[in-house]
């Protein structure tokens, strides 16, 4: 039985008191998927709601969305270690999370003598994509951003308003907000895990033909 959807996030009306509002931010989106993986995103698709959690070892995918809505977010600067390399991300979580025309792109293979295969995933309702507890490392974001009652340099420890696992190290700079408004949202990521996703009238291909979000 698929969980009840998410509830429509209310955001600020015109004279509401407002923290903050930052402009053209930049952020991130998703990254290196197996075909271990495929299959099982496949399969959970079919359940309607379920659980996630992806690591992207080594690469990078895309996320796209007309509008993202989220309500309780935390986000802290954090390293993301490889064998090989350390990379410099930002960890943002989401207590719950709607977005509108939503896509997710990654690539998962490249075949000699036929190219990259890409997984893109779609949901083009202005709720289809939902999820309680997201939590993401991005490596870069664009879009146009308005953030509420916004708390900056807030020790990345005591983050309190984004999921619980949403907590970096002491003594680093964190930022926490009530509720954060994306219209035209692009991001590069590397990892995404959530307590819940819920996708309706969702479209999943893979295959040489399927192109990235952007």
């Amino acid at each position: 039985m698929t969980e009840p959807a998410t509830r429509a996030i209310p955001t600020p009306r015109a004279g509401d008191p407002q923290g903050g509002h930052t402009r053209r931010a930049r952020l991130l989106v998703l990254s290196g998927l197996g075909l271990v993986l495929i299959v099982g995103l496949l399969l959970a698709m079919t359940q309607g709601a379920f659980a996630a959690s992806f690591t992207l070892a080594g690469v990078t995918g895309k996320l796209s969305s007309d509008r993202f809505v989220a309500r309780g977010v935390a986000q802290y600067g954090s390293i993301e270690r490889t064998d090989k390399s350390a990379v410099p991300v930002l960890t943002s979580g989401f207590r719950q999370a709607q977005a509108a025309n939503f896509c997710f792109s990654a690539p998962v293979a490249d075949l000699p003598g036929v190219g990259p295969v890409i997984l893109r995933l779609t949901t083009p309702g202005p709720q289809d994509f939902q999820a309680d507890d997201l939590l993401t490392t991005q490596q870069q974001l664009t879009g146009d951003l308005v953030q509420h009652n916004v708390e900056l340099g807030r020790d990345a420890s005591e983050l309190d308003k984004g999921p619980a696992e949403a907590k970096g190290q002491s003594g680093a700079f964190g930022l926490q907000t009530d509720t954060l408004e994306f219209d035209r949202l692009r991001i590069i990521t590397r990892s995404v895990t959530a307590a819940t996703l819920r996708l309706s009238d969702v479209r999943i291909a893979v295959g040489v033909q399927e192109r990235e979000c952007y």
